[in-house]
Protein backbone atom coordinates (compact mmCIF):
# COMPACT_ATOMS: atom_id res chain seq x y z
CA UNK A 1 0.00 0.00 0.00
CA UNK A 2 1.31 3.35 -0.74
CA UNK A 3 -1.09 6.31 1.29
CA UNK A 4 0.28 9.04 -1.48
CA UNK A 5 -2.10 7.00 -3.75
CA UNK A 6 -4.70 8.16 -2.30
CA UNK A 7 -3.72 11.80 -1.92
CA UNK A 8 -3.21 14.32 0.63
CA UNK A 9 -5.34 16.75 1.95
CA UNK A 10 -4.33 20.83 1.39
CA UNK A 11 -6.46 21.85 4.33
CA UNK A 12 -5.19 20.59 8.05
CA UNK A 13 -6.78 17.65 9.36
CA UNK A 14 -7.87 17.66 12.89
CA UNK A 15 -5.99 15.45 15.37
CA UNK A 16 -7.88 16.42 18.75
CA UNK A 17 -11.59 17.27 19.57
CA UNK A 18 -11.97 21.06 18.09
CA UNK A 19 -14.41 23.91 18.09
CA UNK A 20 -18.29 22.58 18.11
CA UNK A 21 -16.93 19.10 19.35
CA UNK A 22 -15.61 19.32 22.33
CA UNK A 23 -16.73 18.32 25.72
CA UNK A 24 -17.37 21.98 26.55
CA UNK A 25 -19.51 22.41 23.58
CA UNK A 26 -21.21 19.29 23.90
CA UNK A 27 -22.32 19.29 27.93
CA UNK A 28 -25.59 18.23 28.51
CA UNK A 29 -26.32 17.46 24.48
CA UNK A 30 -27.62 14.28 25.02
CA UNK A 31 -28.73 14.53 28.30
CA UNK A 32 -31.48 12.35 28.93
CA UNK A 33 -30.93 9.67 25.94
CA UNK A 34 -30.20 6.49 25.95
CA UNK A 35 -27.11 5.39 23.72
CA UNK A 36 -26.18 2.00 22.63
CA UNK A 37 -22.01 1.45 21.75
CA UNK A 38 -20.38 -2.07 20.32
CA UNK A 39 -17.53 -3.26 21.01
CA UNK A 40 -17.43 -0.55 23.70
CA UNK A 41 -14.53 -3.00 26.02
CA UNK A 42 -11.27 -0.74 24.32
CA UNK A 43 -10.12 1.39 21.56
CA UNK A 44 -12.67 3.72 19.59
CA UNK A 45 -15.61 2.36 21.49
CA UNK A 46 -14.50 2.43 24.76
CA UNK A 47 -13.70 6.29 23.38
CA UNK A 48 -17.38 6.82 21.97
CA UNK A 49 -19.14 5.27 25.27
CA UNK A 50 -17.16 8.04 27.35
CA UNK A 51 -17.82 10.67 25.07
CA UNK A 52 -21.48 10.20 24.73
CA UNK A 53 -21.42 9.93 28.89
CA UNK A 54 -20.03 13.58 29.10
CA UNK A 55 -22.70 14.60 26.58
CA UNK A 56 -25.13 13.38 28.87
CA UNK A 57 -26.38 10.49 27.63
CA UNK A 58 -27.38 7.49 29.30
CA UNK A 59 -25.41 4.20 28.13
CA UNK A 60 -25.47 0.91 26.92
CA UNK A 61 -22.08 -0.79 26.25
CA UNK A 62 -21.43 -4.37 24.58
CA UNK A 63 -18.99 -6.57 23.75
CA UNK A 64 -18.54 -10.05 23.43
CA UNK A 65 -17.97 -10.51 27.55
CA UNK A 66 -19.35 -8.02 30.42
CA UNK A 67 -15.65 -8.70 32.28
CA UNK A 68 -13.68 -6.79 29.38
CA UNK A 69 -16.05 -3.76 29.75
CA UNK A 70 -15.03 -2.58 33.56
CA UNK A 71 -12.75 0.34 32.41
CA UNK A 72 -15.51 1.42 30.18
CA UNK A 73 -18.38 1.11 32.50
CA UNK A 74 -16.09 2.89 35.18
CA UNK A 75 -15.43 6.14 32.86
CA UNK A 76 -18.97 6.23 31.94
CA UNK A 77 -20.13 6.32 35.09
CA UNK A 78 -17.71 8.64 36.36
CA UNK A 79 -19.99 11.37 34.07
CA UNK A 80 -22.79 10.93 36.20
CA UNK A 81 -25.13 8.79 34.04
CA UNK A 82 -26.61 5.68 34.31
CA UNK A 83 -24.68 3.08 32.52
CA UNK A 84 -25.24 -0.67 31.17
CA UNK A 85 -23.01 -3.74 30.36
CA UNK A 86 -23.96 -6.32 28.06
CA UNK A 87 -22.31 -9.26 26.71
CA UNK A 88 -23.65 -9.57 23.10
CA UNK A 89 -22.20 -11.52 20.02
CA UNK A 90 -23.49 -9.31 17.52
CA UNK A 91 -23.21 -11.72 14.43
CA UNK A 92 -26.60 -13.35 16.56
CA UNK A 93 -29.68 -12.07 15.62
CA UNK A 94 -31.48 -13.94 18.47
CA UNK A 95 -28.31 -12.64 21.00
CA UNK A 96 -28.96 -8.96 19.65
CA UNK A 97 -33.24 -8.84 19.82
CA UNK A 98 -32.99 -10.31 23.81
CA UNK A 99 -29.96 -7.54 24.37
CA UNK A 100 -31.95 -4.74 22.84
CA UNK A 101 -34.65 -5.69 24.34
CA UNK A 102 -32.85 -6.19 27.78
CA UNK A 103 -31.39 -3.00 27.45
CA UNK A 104 -34.76 -1.01 26.85
CA UNK A 105 -36.50 -2.56 29.78
CA UNK A 106 -33.43 -1.33 31.96
CA UNK A 107 -32.47 1.76 30.78
CA UNK A 108 -35.73 3.23 28.57
CA UNK A 109 -36.15 3.38 24.67
CA UNK A 110 -32.62 3.93 22.90
CA UNK A 111 -32.68 7.30 20.83
CA UNK A 112 -28.81 6.57 19.78
CA UNK A 113 -27.25 3.24 18.18
CA UNK A 114 -23.45 3.30 17.37
CA UNK A 115 -21.66 0.52 15.29
CA UNK A 116 -18.39 0.11 16.39
CA UNK A 117 -17.54 -3.67 16.68
CA UNK A 118 -14.98 -4.64 14.20
CA UNK A 119 -12.47 -6.90 13.12
CA UNK A 120 -9.52 -7.32 10.25
CA UNK A 121 -7.34 -10.22 9.30
CA UNK A 122 -4.71 -8.56 7.29
CA UNK A 123 -4.32 -11.94 5.30
CA UNK A 124 -4.47 -11.88 1.03
CA UNK A 125 -7.49 -14.13 0.34
CA UNK A 126 -5.38 -16.99 -1.02
CA UNK A 127 -3.54 -17.26 1.77
CA UNK A 128 -7.06 -17.17 4.07
CA UNK A 129 -9.66 -19.29 4.78
CA UNK A 130 -12.98 -18.47 3.63
CA UNK A 131 -14.48 -18.76 7.13
CA UNK A 132 -12.11 -16.27 8.27
CA UNK A 133 -12.46 -14.33 5.49
CA UNK A 134 -16.24 -14.37 6.16
CA UNK A 135 -15.95 -13.48 9.98
CA UNK A 136 -15.08 -9.71 8.36
CA UNK A 137 -18.31 -9.62 6.84
CA UNK A 138 -20.26 -10.85 9.81
CA UNK A 139 -18.66 -8.73 12.11
CA UNK A 140 -18.70 -5.81 10.64
CA UNK A 141 -21.66 -5.58 7.96
CA UNK A 142 -23.54 -8.37 9.23
CA UNK A 143 -23.72 -6.90 12.98
CA UNK A 144 -24.29 -3.44 12.49
CA UNK A 145 -27.52 -4.83 9.95
CA UNK A 146 -28.75 -6.54 12.88
CA UNK A 147 -29.00 -4.19 15.25
CA UNK A 148 -30.60 -1.49 12.61
CA UNK A 149 -33.12 -3.62 11.65
CA UNK A 150 -33.66 -4.59 15.68
CA UNK A 151 -34.07 -0.73 16.01
CA UNK A 152 -35.39 0.46 12.69
CA UNK A 153 -39.17 -0.25 14.03
CA UNK A 154 -38.49 1.07 17.42
CA UNK A 155 -37.57 4.70 15.86
CA UNK A 156 -40.10 4.27 13.33
CA UNK A 157 -42.68 4.00 16.54
CA UNK A 158 -40.93 7.14 18.47
CA UNK A 159 -40.54 8.86 15.15
CA UNK A 160 -36.60 9.26 15.93
CA UNK A 161 -33.39 8.23 15.74
CA UNK A 162 -29.65 8.22 15.12
CA UNK A 163 -27.44 5.71 13.56
CA UNK A 164 -23.87 6.21 13.69
CA UNK A 165 -22.12 3.01 11.66
CA UNK A 166 -18.40 3.23 12.46
CA UNK A 167 -16.61 2.82 8.83
CA UNK A 168 -13.56 3.56 7.31
CA UNK A 169 -11.66 4.88 4.51
CA UNK A 170 -11.16 1.69 3.58
CA UNK A 171 -14.58 2.01 2.44
CA UNK A 172 -13.43 4.07 -0.61
CA UNK A 173 -9.46 2.51 -1.39
CA UNK A 174 -8.23 -0.49 -2.67
CA UNK A 175 -5.70 -2.10 -0.04
CA UNK A 176 -4.39 -5.81 -0.61
CA UNK A 177 -4.85 -8.26 2.45
CA UNK A 178 -7.67 -7.06 3.76
CA UNK A 179 -10.52 -7.50 1.50
CA UNK A 180 -13.10 -8.74 4.24
CA UNK A 181 -12.49 -5.45 5.95
CA UNK A 182 -12.26 -3.42 2.95
CA UNK A 183 -15.53 -5.14 1.72
CA UNK A 184 -17.64 -5.05 4.80
CA UNK A 185 -16.78 -1.50 5.34
CA UNK A 186 -17.64 -0.56 1.98
CA UNK A 187 -20.82 -2.57 1.92
CA UNK A 188 -21.92 -0.58 5.66
CA UNK A 189 -21.15 3.01 4.09
CA UNK A 190 -23.41 2.06 0.76
CA UNK A 191 -26.13 0.88 3.29
CA UNK A 192 -25.97 4.32 5.43
CA UNK A 193 -26.40 5.92 1.88
CA UNK A 194 -28.93 3.52 1.14
CA UNK A 195 -30.37 3.18 3.93
CA UNK A 196 -31.22 7.31 4.86
CA UNK A 197 -33.32 7.44 1.16
CA UNK A 198 -35.35 4.39 2.71
CA UNK A 199 -35.84 6.42 5.81
CA UNK A 200 -37.16 9.55 3.11
CA UNK A 201 -39.42 6.56 1.94
CA UNK A 202 -41.12 6.47 4.48
CA UNK A 203 -41.48 10.34 5.48
CA UNK A 204 -38.99 9.52 8.42
CA UNK A 205 -36.34 11.65 6.81
CA UNK A 206 -34.78 13.67 9.12
CA UNK A 207 -36.09 12.42 12.11
CA UNK A 208 -34.44 9.23 11.40
CA UNK A 209 -30.82 9.77 10.44
CA UNK A 210 -27.87 7.75 9.91
CA UNK A 211 -24.08 8.83 9.31
CA UNK A 212 -21.22 6.45 8.33
CA UNK A 213 -17.78 7.55 10.40
CA UNK A 214 -14.55 7.41 9.71
CA UNK A 215 -12.77 7.26 12.99
CA UNK A 216 -9.44 8.78 11.72
CA UNK A 217 -6.14 7.14 12.56
CA UNK A 218 -6.60 5.35 15.97
CA UNK A 219 -3.63 3.11 17.26
CA UNK A 220 -6.03 0.10 19.17
CA UNK A 221 -5.26 -3.70 19.24
CA UNK A 222 -6.79 -3.36 14.80
CA UNK A 223 -4.90 -0.15 13.95
CA UNK A 224 -1.78 -0.86 13.60
CA UNK A 225 -1.30 -4.50 13.41
CA UNK A 226 1.12 -6.48 10.65
CA UNK A 227 0.33 -9.20 8.72
CA UNK A 228 1.62 -12.54 9.74
CA UNK A 229 5.00 -13.99 9.66
CA UNK A 230 3.77 -16.42 6.80
CA UNK A 231 2.40 -13.60 4.98
CA UNK A 232 5.70 -11.48 5.05
CA UNK A 233 8.20 -14.64 4.20
CA UNK A 234 6.21 -14.64 1.09
CA UNK A 235 5.98 -11.36 -0.10
CA UNK A 236 8.71 -9.32 1.43
CA UNK A 237 8.11 -5.89 2.30
CA UNK A 238 4.04 -6.03 2.15
CA UNK A 239 3.91 -2.06 3.45
CA UNK A 240 0.84 -3.55 5.99
CA UNK A 241 -0.49 -1.13 8.74
CA UNK A 242 2.45 -1.65 10.88
CA UNK A 243 4.56 -0.12 8.01
CA UNK A 244 2.83 3.27 8.78
CA UNK A 245 2.54 3.54 12.42
CA UNK A 246 3.09 7.03 11.71
CA UNK A 247 -0.20 7.86 10.05
CA UNK A 248 -1.95 6.64 13.36
CA UNK A 249 -2.05 10.14 15.38
CA UNK A 250 -5.65 10.51 16.65
CA UNK A 251 -6.82 9.78 19.89
CA UNK A 252 -10.18 7.58 20.56
CA UNK A 253 -11.55 11.08 21.97
CA UNK A 254 -11.72 12.58 18.34
CA UNK A 255 -14.05 10.07 16.64
CA UNK A 256 -16.25 10.09 19.71
CA UNK A 257 -16.75 13.36 20.28
CA UNK A 258 -17.85 13.49 16.23
CA UNK A 259 -20.52 10.44 17.56
CA UNK A 260 -21.78 12.79 20.21
CA UNK A 261 -22.11 15.57 18.34
CA UNK A 262 -24.37 13.80 15.53
CA UNK A 263 -26.15 11.93 18.45
CA UNK A 264 -27.04 15.61 19.18
CA UNK A 265 -28.79 16.85 16.03
CA UNK A 266 -26.21 19.43 15.07
CA UNK A 267 -25.43 17.10 12.24
CA UNK A 268 -28.45 16.42 10.40
CA UNK A 269 -27.86 18.09 7.47
CA UNK A 270 -24.69 15.74 6.78
CA UNK A 271 -27.09 12.58 7.18
CA UNK A 272 -26.94 9.58 4.79
CA UNK A 273 -23.15 10.24 4.13
CA UNK A 274 -19.61 9.57 4.87
CA UNK A 275 -17.97 11.69 7.25
CA UNK A 276 -14.43 11.77 8.12
CA UNK A 277 -13.90 12.71 11.84
CA UNK A 278 -10.11 14.12 11.04
CA UNK A 279 -12.16 17.18 8.55
CA UNK A 280 -14.13 19.81 10.21
CA UNK A 281 -17.71 19.39 10.00
CA UNK A 282 -18.19 22.96 9.80
CA UNK A 283 -16.86 23.22 6.52
CA UNK A 284 -19.65 20.20 5.41
CA UNK A 285 -22.11 22.22 7.25
CA UNK A 286 -21.28 25.39 5.22
CA UNK A 287 -21.08 23.26 1.86
CA UNK A 288 -24.48 22.88 2.61
CA UNK A 289 -26.40 19.62 2.12
CA UNK A 290 -27.58 20.23 -1.36
CA UNK A 291 -24.43 20.73 -2.81
CA UNK A 292 -22.83 18.10 -1.20
CA UNK A 293 -25.41 15.62 -2.61
CA UNK A 294 -25.89 17.68 -5.79
CA UNK A 295 -22.25 17.13 -6.32
CA UNK A 296 -21.63 14.20 -4.89
CA UNK A 297 -19.59 14.74 -1.80
CA UNK A 298 -18.67 12.37 0.61
CA UNK A 299 -20.97 9.12 -1.05
CA UNK A 300 -19.28 6.04 -2.65
CA UNK A 301 -19.26 6.97 -6.29
CA UNK A 302 -17.59 5.97 -9.99
CA UNK A 303 -15.90 8.53 -12.06
CA UNK A 304 -16.61 7.22 -15.63
CA UNK A 305 -14.60 8.64 -18.51
CA UNK A 306 -15.71 11.98 -19.63
CA UNK A 307 -18.91 11.74 -21.70
CA UNK A 308 -20.18 8.23 -20.47
CA UNK A 309 -22.36 8.22 -17.25
CA UNK A 310 -23.64 5.74 -14.75
CA UNK A 311 -26.59 5.11 -16.48
CA UNK A 312 -30.05 3.08 -15.47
Amino acid sequence: MDPNEFGTSTVPLQHAPYGPITEENLKGANKGKVAVVTGAAQGIGAGIAESLAKSGANVAILDLSVEKQAKTKEACEAQGVKVGVYACDVTDQEKVVATIDKIEQELGPIDILVNNAGILDQRPLIMSTFDSFWKQIEVNFKGPLLTIHTMLPRFRDRGAGCIINIASRSATVDVPMTLGYVTSKAALTRATHTLQREMALDGLDPAICLYALHPGGVLTGMGGTGAGQDVLDKYGDVRDEKFFMDLFKDPPALCGQTCAWLASGQGKELRGLFIDCRQDVTRLLEKGRDALLKEKRNVLTVNFLDGYANEP
